[in-house]
């Protein structure tokens, strides 16, 4: 795309300042020869170039084309053609930080109408792409065809912006290119893609030159951005004077050698997509059939991941993150090396899906939520023993298989906030259910700034908390295992460890009525192992100063408790 606009620009500069005029408007072609044109730090040069079928007569086309006047694109606004070619063009660009050689082939532009094109089509190109600091980079591109070029509008691009608020203008209807290559001098780095197409452009002239933007990004310090505090100002006004209806790019490859040199690696996207992309966000971005294959031999890919409604500008503005109003995610599937382990252990896992939703914002942040993920499954035979995974093996579990699911929701009316519920479902294992309510929680929670958010979150109250637990899965495993190494009965030891749980709850919350409800409920659960269920309630809400200033069986026995168990 913007090598087409680069060639429109030239375009635009070469018929604004150089013209042999013909016998007569509609005549033999004009035949241009030796055309160089200097925009700021690029020039351009033109072997030879051909205009058929010009509406303006002689002398009204000698005036427009040998113009001194510096406003290129009113006077492309006043040109059409039926066709212009140009069998060959090449630019030179250059600044403190970059060389940049530029060659195009054979582009032709077809029912040019006041300044803008029907078609413009282009046998491909390639550019070399010199640093100051010694790398270099080469670029090509293969035929591209574009529909609904505006030359004029493309030649305004290269003014500078006063007007803030200016308006975008519609510039390409829709371009594709059948192929792209980018490489390093070596070849130790490529990207290739397939089909690359772009639709519904509209753009605006930068309130700060792109070269000098970008010569400002790559001096940037990360340590300290306050030496150019305007940049993420400047950054954000070029992201939001560009807009595309739709990208798509089609088999992107990027491979290279890694680290060693003879273990390279290689990444895939069968289909990359961005829709609605405008004001520094994109209404979608996706990807479809990822998969890297890294310098230390893991494997990693996912069959589908997609973002929606995701914007840029809190963070170009000082936030800590991006808004997002939706993520999707299907067919994740992980094999990693783990090198703290051993050469032989794997960290392998997969989820079939997994999403979230994001609403109700606070500049970036969201009050409510929801998101699932169904079949995470970690593979813990390949992983070996360790200390995390040696007690899972002892129970016989050779892989973790879980799904769950979380909700939650700030209510600003009563300044309450509910979560859950938050259900995990564990394959062999059982289920566990959490669901809460939280006072006093003001707007000041959800601040950007991690000072103001932890010192609401300090006011912030417990008012109840509901907890279930079902299924006998681990318990059962566990008091197996447990009989085992102590060569006694299964039976035994869950009586054992029904005595020691209610004998610890009373050791940490007390002999109060509320603390003897819980101890019996775990007792009867763990000898059963069917339902826990147990419930906190405190109308006036418990906060950090009361955990902080009393203890934990003074609370308890001062709120609502409710405990029972399947017998």
């Amino acid at each position: 795309m913007r090598r087409i606009l680069v060639a429109g620009v030239a375009m635009s500069l070469s018929l604004a300042s150089f013209a042999v005029p013909s016998r007569g408007a509609g005549e033999n072609p004009l035949t241009l020869d030796n055309i160089v044109v200097t925009l700021g730090a690029t020039t351009y040069r033109i072997p030879h170039m051909e205009i058929e079928g010009a509406s303006l007569p002689l002398a009204e086309l000698a005036t427009l084309f040998l113009n001194g006047d510096a406003n290129v694109a009113a006077r492309l606004a006043r040109v059409s053609a039926r066709r212009i070619a140009v069998p060959a063009m090449s630019s030179e660009s250059r600044n403190e930080s970059r060389v940049e050689r530029a060659t195009y082939r054979k582009l032709m532009f077809e029912n040019v109408v006041s300044g803008r094109a029907a078609s413009v089509r282009a046998d491909g190109g390639e550019a070399t792409i010199e640093s100051a600091k010694g790398g270099v980079q080469r670029l090509y591109w293969g035929v591209s065809t574009a529909k609904g070029v505006d030359l004029a509008g493309i030649a305004r691009l290269g003014a500078t912006r006063n007007e803030a608020d200016a308006p975008l203008t519609p510039l390409v209807e829709e371009e594709v290119v059948d192929s792209t290559r980018l490489e390093d001098a070596g070849a130790n780095f490529i990207v290739t893609t397939g089909r690359v197409t772009i639709a519904g452009v509209r753009g605006r002239a930068l309130q700060t030159p792109a070269e000098k933007l970008v010569e400002r990004l790559e001096k940037l310090d990360a340590a300290k951005p306050e030496n150019d505090p305007a940049l993420m100002r400047d950054l954000l006004d070029a992201l939001q004077s560009f807009e595309a209806a739709s990208i798509d790019v089609d088999d992107f490859v990027a491979t290279g050698k890694g680290d060693p040199a003879a273990k390279p690696f290689a990444s895939k996207i069968a289909r990359f997509g961005m829709r609605k992309v405008a004001g520094a966000a994109a209404g979608e971005i996706f990807a479809e059939d990822f998969s890297l294959a890294a310098s230390d031999g893991g494997i990693l890919s996912v069959r589908r991941l997609a973002l929606n409604e995701l914007q840029l500008a809190p963070i170009l503005r000082g936030g800590a993150y991006p808004r997002l109003a939706r993520f999707d995610m299907r067919g994740l599937a992980a094999d990693l090396p783990d090198p703290l382990t051993g050469e032989t252990s794997r960290i392998k896992f997969s989820v079939e899906n997994a999403s979230a939703t994001f609403e109700n914002f606070l500049d970036a942040a969201p009050t409510k939520f929801s998101g699932r993920i169904d079949n995470f499954i970690v593979d813990l035979a390949a992983r070996g023993e360790t200390q995390t995974t040696a007690h899972f093996l002892a129970l016989g579990y050779r892989e973790l298989a879980l799904s769950g699911l979380a909700a939650g929701e700030w209510r600003e009316k009563t300044s309450e906030a509910a979560l859950g519920p938050v259900a995990i479902d564990a394959k062999d294992m059982g289920a566990a259910r959490v669901s809460a309510r939280f006072g006093n929680v003001s707007s000041a929670a959800f601040s950007s700034s991690p000072i103001i958010s932890r010192a609401a979150m300090l006011a912030t109250s417990v008012k109840s908390i509901d907890v279930m637990l079902e299924g006998n899965g681990l318990v059962d495993r566990v008091l197996a295992l447990e009989a085992k190494e102590q060569k006694t009965s299964v039976d035994k030891a869950r009586t054992d460890y029904a005595r020691a749980a209610a004998t610890a709850i009373a050791a940490l919350l007390g002999a109060g009525a509320n603390a003897k409800r819980i101890a019996e409920a775990v007792s009867t659960y763990i000898e059963k192992s069917k339902r826990l269920h147990l419930r906190f309630a405190a109308p006036k809400g418990v906060n950090a100063i009361d955990v902080l200033a009393r203890k934990p069986g003074d609370i308890l026995e001062s709120i609502e408790v409710e405990a029972s168990a399947d017998r």
